[in-house]
């Protein structure tokens, strides 16, 4: 195997100028907190430890949101003697577990079904557990197999399993993968579940099983619970997930995956999510997709974080495909002082202030610009 490049990278975005246009619709408003003091930029690191040679020192002086997996706990407890303050949470997949192919085979740490035999025995034992299809097959993706989320049973499992991991292994709160808002991945399987013939129906098990979980364990004992909701069609029902939640991940935040950039509206929309989840108290990990050397891109994505972070959010921009590689642009550590206040229209796009310079984000033109202003 070829030995992989140190993506340690640090890039200057070049400024570029603002035109001039009248936007087509109002952001919709929503309360700012106090502004004072808030840093503006904290970065996020998952899913597990670098793999591009970067040590952990440089996780530790330049991350601040930590999301890390099951057997990385050295890792961990490495970067909490190099100083890491911050609530190391555990990833766990959603409704899924692995089927690793043989009952004596270790499955993956990543989901609560970990330990050597527990899909041979579930699959025994607990066959209602399954979410199945109109034929009654066992709805999959590759390895990973789902799980029925309305389930009482997998439910308490799911939840039994998760205090087990969280307390013997020492982590401070959980970050949930693929809690879905739609049944758009089913389609795409061509599995529809029989037991969930529409989005609402399946949004309502959804909701309940979240509702569990928090109610049992996460708010009582207050250890955080972060989720990725993923195939949302409409924010309310994203929102709505956000009462289970200390924390949500939006995996796609302000460009599309393979270079698409979205249009103004769904922008818009992302932008008003980002300042709801906050207003209602929640913490966000705002992840933007994209290459490394596409500066414009990581730029534009970094400025549209800019606007919306009122101290609760954290920033990365990757690629899905390299998410064990360490990404550092200068543009992260420009010294832009606290906001100002909301970010406003401005010159055809929207403009927040800061203490010691401004941010612009042109969301029809993708342009976008950071200033430092002294």
């Amino acid at each position: 195997m070829p030995t992989k490049k140190i993506f340690i990278l640090i890039f200057l975005f070049l400024f570029t100028g603002c035109q001039a246009k009248t936007p087509e619709s109002e952001m919709p408003s929503t309360d700012t907190p106090s502004l004072q003091n808030i840093d503006p930029v904290k970065l996020a690191w998952f899913y597990k430890p670098p793999e591009d040679g970067t040590p952990l020192v440089a996780l530790a002086e330049n991350f601040d949101t930590f999301v890390l997996t099951h057997y990385d706990e050295d890792e961990r407890d490495e970067l909490r003697e190099l100083g890491v303050k911050a609530p190391f949470l555990q990833y766990l997949l959603f409704v899924q577990i692995q089927d690793p192919g043989s009952c004596d085979e270790e499955p993956y740490g990543n989901q609560v079904a970990y330990k050597e035999g527990d899909f041979c025995t579930i699959s025994a034992e607990h066959p209602g557990w399954f979410l199945r299809d109109s034929d009654g097959k066992i709805i999959r993706k590759k390895k990973n197999v789902f799980m029925d989320p309305g389930n009482i049973e997998y439910r308490e499992f799911w939840l039994a399993r998760t205090k087990e991991m969280q307390e013997e292994y020492n982590w401070d709160g959980v970050f949930i993968d693929n809690v879905e808002a739609s049944l758009n991945k089913f389609e795409r399987l061509e599995q529809l579940p029989e037991k969930y013939p529409t989005d609402e129906s399946y949004q309502a098990a959804v909701e309940g099983f979240l509702d569990y979980v928090y109610g049992q364990y996460f708010k009582p004992y207050q250890r955080p619970v972060y989720a990725n909701i993923i195939e949302y069609e409409e924010e309310d029902v994203w929102l709505r997930y956000l009462n289970y939640l200390d924390g949500a991940m939006l995996e796609d935040f302000a460009v599309d995956y393979n270079d698409r950039y979205y249009r103004k509206s769904y922008w818009e929309t992302q932008m008003n999510m980002s300042l709801q989840a906050q207003s209602m108290g929640k913490s966000l990990i705002l992840v933007s997709q994209g290459e490394m050397p596409d500066t414009e891109r990581a730029r534009f994505s970094f400025a549209s974080y800019l606007l919306v972070n009122n101290g609760s959010a954290s920033f990365r921009y990757t690629d899905s495909d390299h998410y064990e590689d360490v990404w550092l642009y200068q543009n992260y550590v420009l010294d832009l002082g606290s906001p100002k206040g909301a970010f406003y229209e401005s010159d055809g796009g929207w403009r927040r202030d800061f203490e010691n310079g401004d941010v612009f984000v042109n969301p029809t033109s993708h342009i976008s610009e950071i200033r430092i202003i002294k």
